[in-house]
């Protein structure tokens, strides 16, 4: 049995089902965007195909965004807005499932906000209902990177020679470095009766080869005939000692004293004495010559005197001479010995053997696993 329907029956029929599927848009989100200088706010939704996305954009305070954008991930930008101040109704045609970013950015340096509405438009009555959250897809791709790699194979034996500086000698050694007579005169005598030496300390030599130290220095001050003889019995007395302790390398009697060896020596019993007085620099030297006061580092008064300085090592001092005796010139003799530590080097030349690796480079591959993730939708 045949029914015919009327034409205008059938296209009100379908205008029907037309107004069924209209549907009103659905909300995404309602959003205040607060951002400050140089401040970025992302927010990523997702969308099914078919969809119509409809953006309404105003600001609440300021006058304007830097940038309003939106993309569809990955980087297919949809809608770009600079100095976005109001969107109404900006629409976007949905053509493939996926997840939007909606960007806002803001360079300025008072806080500004925006309010920002997304919809959605459905393009049917099943994808009402259509879920706009996203979730992380970890994809794993399996790469073969290159490399190479040095294999050990062996050694090689590596003749050489080797020069090193070797101790040849270490001696100490003994230099008089000063000795005179000097004449003092009297209190009383038209010329003055204070006098003084100047004694200059040896430079010493350091090479590559060879190397000098001042261990410290001695002096002996005496007075006249007496002096002298007592100095006399002190060096046969140091040379006689010298055979009989294996200890005792010093030819001088000061030399003794320096190193410490000897701590005393003979020194007269009768005779004039002169004060004395180890002053640093010229300066002082004149302020002692005019008996004003002065600076010093070591003084003493006798008929003869010794000692050692093992602190004052170069440059140079003055021995002042004072003769307190009002009518009576005096000569004194002073004498200063130093000792030198004095190490010799020579250059010694070695054959030499040494092993050195041999190695051959590889080429080879290694696999790496390489994780990327993304956003999508959560169906």
């Amino acid at each position: 049995m045949k029914f015919n329907i009327p034409q205008k029956l059938v296209l009100s029929f379908i205008f029907f089902i037309n107004i069924s599927f209209s549907q009103d848009p659905v909300d995404v989100a309602n959003l205040n965007i607060k951002l400050s200088l140089e401040q970025t706010a992302d927010h990523y939704y997702a969308f099914d195909a078919g969809d119509e996305i409809i953006i309404n954009y105003n600001m609440v305070k300021g006058k304007h965004m830097k940038l309003f954008e939106v993309t569809a991930l990955p980087s297919n930008i949809k809608l770009t807005e600079f100095k976005a101040k109001k969107l109404e109704n900006r629409t976007i045609k949905v053509t493939k499932k996926g997840v939007y970013r909606f960007r806002v950015f803001s360079s300025s340096i008072t806080n500004r906000v925006c309010n920002l509405r997304i919809q959605r438009k459905p393009a049917n009555e099943s994808s009402v209902d259509f879920n706009t959250d996203w979730k992380w897809k970890v994809v794993r791709d399996s790469i073969y990177v290159p490399y190479q790699k040095d294999s050990l194979v062996g050694y090689k034996t590596v003749r050489y020679q080797e020069t090193i500086r070797e101790l040849k000698d270490t001696k100490l050694k003994e230099i008089m470095l000063f000795e005179k007579s000097e004449r003092v005169h009297s209190y009383y005598n038209k010329n003055i009766s204070r006098s003084y030496l100047k004694v200059d300390l040896p430079q010493l030599i350091n090479t590559d080869l060879k190397e000098e130290k001042l261990i410290a220095w001695s002096y002996w001050i005496s007075v006249g005939q007496e002096g002298r003889k007592a100095y006399k019995e002190n060096l046969k007395s140091i040379s006689n000692e010298v055979g009989v302790t294996t200890s005792a390398y010093f030819q001088n009697p000061l030399g003794g004293i320096a190193i410490g060896e000897l701590s005393k020596l003979i020194i007269p019993t009768t005779g004039e004495d002169v004060a004395y007085y180890f002053i640093n620099d010229f300066q002082n030297v004149q302020k002692f010559i005019k008996e004003e006061q002065f600076y010093l580092f070591d003084r003493g008064k006798g008929r003869a005197a010794y000692g050692r300085n093992d602190k004052l090592k170069q440059g140079t001092f003055y021995i002042g001479l004072d003769n307190d005796n009002r009518i009576r010139g005096i000569d004194v003799d002073v004498k200063v010995l130093v000792v030198k530590d004095i190490k010799t080097y020579e250059n010694v030349t070695y054959n030499r053997e040494r092993q050195e690796p041999q190695y051959v480079t590889l080429n080879k591959t290694r696999l790496e696993i390489k994780e990327t993730q993304f956003r999508v939708p959560v169906e």
